[in-house]
């Protein structure tokens, strides 16, 4: 957007690109730029070497969207200008011209306003569809045309004013309904073949008729619904405005490709929620369509939900992986997240990552002491209680534990161990480890409390954010995750212990850092000395 000087009203401005501005120069076209959070905005601009107009609005929100939605519309005509032409059914014209009518609903079915400005609008249209005057002007969606209509049908009653007029001695059809033509053509990217071009214009015409009797009938008090209305097909029905590949499908596909190489299932889902947000932001699931400036607007949108950082690593790796597999794969020519670079800004770090002694023993005592509220669920309780004790003499992950089933906690090696497996669920590295069960846990009865589970999960499932929630009533130092924490603070024991690291790395999940560390196996009993080295957490009095 720009601004002329001396005025707070942004301005349009979008250069034509040079291989079509010798076919379109001189072209008019209809933009329909207004949002649900905005009133109608109808421009009929003029193509040169640039298209430029006010925005009408020194609304920051509501011009950049206005900004939007005319360069979607362009980039479409201009894409569109080189496209070969196509043949469509009368079926399908019939459903692309209900397009009109919705659009006329859209803009003004909430407030139809004055009954007679939609009978000046609709004696307009019949004129022109029986023939009866010529030179009408453009019907651009609004219904402001009192004066025209009476200097073409005079002053008096409007339905014999036009049946007083010769039928069919002019052709007006172009002059009236070619911009509402244009409008859907453009809209759906169909370069319709010339030869249909007046049939398409009466359907147009026909459509817009019938919207103008419905919007009077509104303005009058009556919102009983059209029955015409449901004479359209349904425009997903018209094969040409298909989508070739929805981005919903791609991620289908990537996922297929993905799942064989064995990315997790909380990957897919990760993935699939980035996805969703995507196709809701743009309005459709066609991935032809998306463009590098749709991704900056979807970033911009969601900034103002999620922080930098929450973008950067929740939405943005799902969309350009599923983007990049299509590029890859020769479903699109380009990704259009690749436009998207944002730099995170760094946290300032105040404090240990890990929990201190004190939040250590808090949290202890309040597992210990936490008693099953009534109706809540018993496996949910028992996350609660063994969840974070289970995490604080492993360091491993707060999911890790909770998939955990009554066949995973076992004998093995001469020691107890939890066999942490992606058979139960979803393992960030892939890989299945066998990490020694500390003696404390022992003591506290864990092993009591797996023999008596039923078989099966030994807690309930989604039970990670009650955990959260449980912990952070505990500590609510907000710059501590509630349960990241364990995993800092075992890694900080092990060092103060001068424990070897690979074996620590062994026990929590973490790749070797060298292909020489990753030589030879780290055994149960290795992992068992450094964990039976790990001290006892204090437990307060009294808390079991």
């Amino acid at each position: 957007m720009s601004k002329r000087a001396r005025s707070n009203i942004p301005q349009f401005r979008v250069r034509v690109p040079a291989k079509v501005a010798a076919q379109l120069r001189g072209k008019r076209v209809l933009l329909s730029l207004g949002n649900p959070n905005d009133g109608p905005c109808i421009k009929t601009v003029t193509i040169g070497s640039d298209v430029a107009f006010s925005l009408e609005t020194d609304d920051r929100t509501i011009a950049e969207a206005r900004q939007a939605n005319a360069l979607d519309h362009l980039r479409r005509l201009f894409e569109l200008s080189g496209a070969d032409p196509i043949n469509l059914s009368h079926k399908d014209m019939v459903a692309l011209s209900g397009g009109t009518y919705l659009l006329y609903q859209e803009i003004h079915g909430d407030n139809p306003g004055e009954p007679s400005a939609w009978s000046y609008h609709k004696a307009l249209h019949r004129a022109a569809l029986e023939g009866r005057i010529k030179n009408p002007p453009s019907a651009a969606l609004m219904p402001n045309e009192a004066n025209a209509a009476r200097e073409l049908l005079g002053e008096g009653d409007l339905t014999a004013a036009v049946n007083a007029l010769p039928a069919d001695q002019h052709d007006a059809l172009e002059d009236r309904f070619g911009l509402l033509a244009d409008w859907i053509l453009i809209r759906q990217r169909i370069h319709l073949n010339p030869n249909d071009r007046r049939r398409f214009l009466r359907l147009v015409g026909t459509a817009s008729l019938d919207a103008g009797w419905q919007l009077r009938r509104n303005a009058e008090g009556d919102y009983t619904p059209d029955i015409k209305a449901l004479r359209f097909p349904s425009i997903e029905t018209v094969a040409a405005v298909k989508p070739k590949h929805t981005i919903t499908g791609l991620l289908d596909l990537w996922w297929q490709e993905a799942k064989a190489t064995g990315r997790s299932q909380k990957t897919y889902d990760t993935y699939t929620g980035a996805i969703d947000r995507l196709v809701k932001h743009l309005g459709h699931d066609d991935a032809g369509r998306v463009t590098e400036q749709d991704m900056l607007a979807f970033k911009d949108a969601r900034l103002k939900v999620v922080t930098a950082k929450s973008l950067k690593d929740g939405d943005l790796p799902g969309i350009r992986s599923v983007f990049g597999w299509a590029v890859d794969n020769r479903k699109l020519t380009k990704n259009p997240a690749d436009a998207i670079k944002i730099k995170a800004e760094k946290k300032k770090q105040t404090r240990s990552k890990g929990f201190t002694d004190a939040e250590a023993t808090a949290i202890f005592a309040a597992c210990l002491s936490y008693a099953r509220k009534p109706k809540e669920d018993a496996k949910t309780a028992a996350a609660k209680r063994w969840a974070p004790l289970i995490a604080a003499y492993t360091g491993c992950r707060i999911a890790e534990v909770l998939q955990l089933r009554k066949e995973d906690v076992r004998k093995e090696a001469r020691h107890h161990i939890f066999d942490l497996n992606p058979l139960a669920g979803s393992i960030k590295s892939g890989m299945y480890r066998l990490v020694p069960v500390h003696q404390h846990l022992i003591a506290l009865g864990l092993l009591r409390f797996v023999e008596t589970s039923e078989d099966g999960p030994l807690f309930a499932k989604g039970a990670y954010k009650r955990v959260v929630e449980f912990v952070r009533t505990v500590v609510t130092d907000e710059r501590v995750q509630p349960n990241h924490a364990w995993r800092h603070r075992f890694k900080t024991i092990s060092r103060n212990l001068g424990m070897d690291h690979r074996t620590v790395d062994c026990i929590q999940g973490h790749a070797a850092r060298t292909s020489g560390e990753d030589y030879g196996d780290v055994s149960v009993m290795a992992m068992a000395r450094v964990v039976a080295a790990i001290p006892h957490i204090a437990i307060r009095t009294g808390a079991g």
